[in-house]
């Protein structure tokens, strides 16, 4: 029986039925299975007026509409889309992605460092990630963490480690409240074992659990939390860098 919990967040159903249901309000298209959820809104713009994408769908809100495109990687077919800052609107790009047909998914987009000698660029890899975010509440029991998709992590070692690519695998810091991350609580991400803060992995991860696709991330380091001061470091400005790891990312999803 559902029970009402000393707070809302608390209250997990598994019931597996809610009244919205994606895929009974959305049709499955020709799409490919393997889907490429970026936050680089650049490296997209930059591909589509390159030539390299075709669009063969589209989210509509009452605020925004995000296309959702195709291109080709090594003569496979991927799809392409941009995710949401925020885990909520990242969740619900995906729940429609899956909707549509897609199954395997890598994330690929920025993260702030916890730690100093993170340069910007830097690859990490989310092993976990603090659930310090809302959505994943409603998609897996509450816990500490939700955890990323073992198999997929293994795939991704392989692929950097083959093309000689240096990485680091870790816990992130998944938070709703950017400007609410304060030293006391980069201490305590620090000390449980986080290298990086961003809002939507948590999110993703439990989403992904939930509805059994399989589902990766990859970050990239970008600001600095870990001194007395936040560093920006133009992290948002290094184009070849967001651009190759969109290509990566691309090229790992065609051979899960």
């Amino acid at each position: 029986m559902f029970e009402k919990k000393e707070y809302p967040i608390l209250e997990f159903d598994p019931c597996r039925k809610s009244y919205i249901e994606p895929k009974e309000h959305i049709e499955p298209i020709d799409i490919p299975e393997s889907c490429v959820i970026t936050f680089f809104r650049d490296v997209i713009e930059y591909k589509n007026k390159q030539g390299e994408l075709k669009e063969i769908a589209s989210f509509r809100s009452e605020t925004v509409d995000t296309p959702v495109y195709e291109t080709i990687y090594d003569g496979k077919r991927v799809a392409l889309t941009l995710g949401v800052v925020g885990g909520a609107g990242s969740a619900g790009i995906l729940e429609q992605l899956i909707a549509l047909g897609c199954k395997k998914f890598i994330v690929c987009g920025g993260a702030g460092v916890l730690q100093k000698d993170i340069a910007v660029g830097n690859l990490i890899i989310p092993t976990s990630a603090v659930r310090d975010e809302g959505v994943s509440y409603h998609y897996v029991e509450p816990s500490r963490e939700v955890e990323a998709n073992d198999r997929l992590i293994k795939i991704l070692e392989n692929e950097l480690e083959e093309k000689g690519i240096k990485y680091l695998k870790a816990k992130t810091w998944t938070t709703d409240a950017f400007f609410r991350e304060t030293k006391e609580k980069v201490k305590l991400r620090v000390s449980e074992g986080c290298l990086t803060v961003e809002m939507e992995a948590a999110s993703l991860f439990a989403v992904a659990k939930f509805r059994e696709v399989e589902l990766a991330q990859i970050l990239y380091g970008g600001d600095d939390l870990s001194g007395e001061n936040w560093d920006n470091r133009s992290w948002n400005s290094r184009k070849d860098i967001r651009r190759n790891l969109v290509d990566l990312s691309m090229e790992i999803c065609t051979k899960i």
